[in-house]
């Protein structure tokens, strides 16, 4: 051949070879474009397959797969709002982003809310109150105790002297009660009956010799008629007091506490012993026998001015009340008369006075 024909054929060689080379890239890109506009699943796959196999040697057209597995990423997201990615799709905040932290301060405001510690409940005869009213009790003392939670006992002829309080009615033996309630002399607001069986309050002989049975026949009674028993056996019917003064261990021996089983209240008379260590022993163990016995009855502990007579004062009478609060619903406060013939209110307000300021 001649010089310019060797000259030429290389050039003529490259070009085709090059169009060739093109020819042969294009056709898995095509081949790629072609499942990708079928526009249903299954091609979609077999792209996938396809670039998976060429991405070593044509690695743009693999950058084009992801993004078919990110759509389908999003559908969980859309399920879940509360997940960050779901605030995305979201051109302004949430309407109720603000309530947030009104939550949250109502969360930090519930210790400010709580109520505080009750207060435990009082039984009164309703001479005591006109005791007290007559001694100069304030107004604000008066309606401390003049609240539903508190029990004055009250006669059906007479007027409640606290208008508030809850009205019951004291009673010594189960035939006096069965013959209230036949002769209707017991007031129509009253909520709760006391059965006082003692050997010093004139209980009948039959009844103080079998005395839980008398206290499971009263219970019975009143519940029939639906009012509340309230239990108050007193220790003499264990028998004489004994030396020791431990006079409530042996009330629990001779069974007596059995009268808690059938009760809605039970009153332990132990005020001889108030402001003492015994005391305070007698209402613990007393809160323990009654739980077990009937945990849904409630224990009174008896608190007085003048226990069989003897002068108390406000400081005994409050440190019963604060060794024992925790452990009983409530306590029976007498203002009786004591051998002098009168009574001693003024103890009766000053504790009371000291209740108020502790509750405030």
């Amino acid at each position: 051949m001649s010089g310019p024909n060797r000259r030429l054929r290389p050039g003529a060689l490259v070009a085709p070879l090059t169009l060739v080379a093109a020819a042969a890239s294009l056709v898995p890109i095509a081949a790629g474009a072609h499942l990708v506009t079928e526009g249903d699943s299954p091609p979609i796959a077999r792209v996938v397959v396809s670039n998976t196999g060429a991405v070593h040697d044509y690695p743009r057209p693999v950058l084009k797969a992801p993004a078919a597995p990110a759509v389908h990423r999003r559908k969980p997201v859309q399920r879940q709002p509360q997940a960050p990615h779901s605030r995305r799709h979201r051109p302004k905040p949430k309407p109720h982003r603000p309530a947030h932290p009104k939550h949250s301060s109502k969360h930090a405001e519930r210790p400010l809310l709580r109520p505080k510690p009750q207060i435990p409940a009082l039984m009164l005869l309703d001479h005591a109150v006109l005791d007290m009213r007559a001694a100069g009790a304030s107004p604000s003392l008066l309606n401390f105790v003049n609240q539903p939670q508190n029990l004055v006992s009250t006669a059906r002829a007479s007027t409640k002297p606290l208008k508030d309080a809850t009205r019951i009615q004291v009673f010594h033996s189960y035939v006096t009660i069965a013959h209230a309630l036949a002769h209707h002399h017991i007031a129509a607001d009253t909520r709760a009956v006391v059965y006082d069986n003692e050997l010093s309050t004139g209980t009948p002989a039959a009844e103080v010799a079998d005395p839980v049975r008398y206290c499971r026949l009263t219970a019975r009674l009143l519940h029939k008629h639906g009012l509340e028993y309230i239990a108050s056996p007193g220790f003499d019917l264990s028998g004489p007091r004994p030396s020791n003064g431990e006079w409530f261990e042996q009330f629990v021996r001779a069974g007596l506490m059995e009268c808690g089983r059938y009760a809605d209240y039970l009153d332990i008379q132990d005020q001889l012993m108030q402001g003492s260590a015994i005391y305070t022993e007698d209402a613990h163990a007393a809160a323990k026998l009654l739980h077990h016995i009937n945990p849904r009855a409630k224990l009174l502990m008896g608190l007085s001015t003048s226990p069989s007579g003897l002068l108390a004062t406000s400081g005994r009478l409050w440190r019963a009340y604060q060794d024992t609060k925790g452990s009983v619903n409530g306590y029976w406060l007498n203002v009786p008369h004591n051998v002098s013939g009168t009574s001693r209110p003024d103890v009766a307000l000053q504790f009371l006075q000291k209740m108020i300021t502790q509750a405030r």
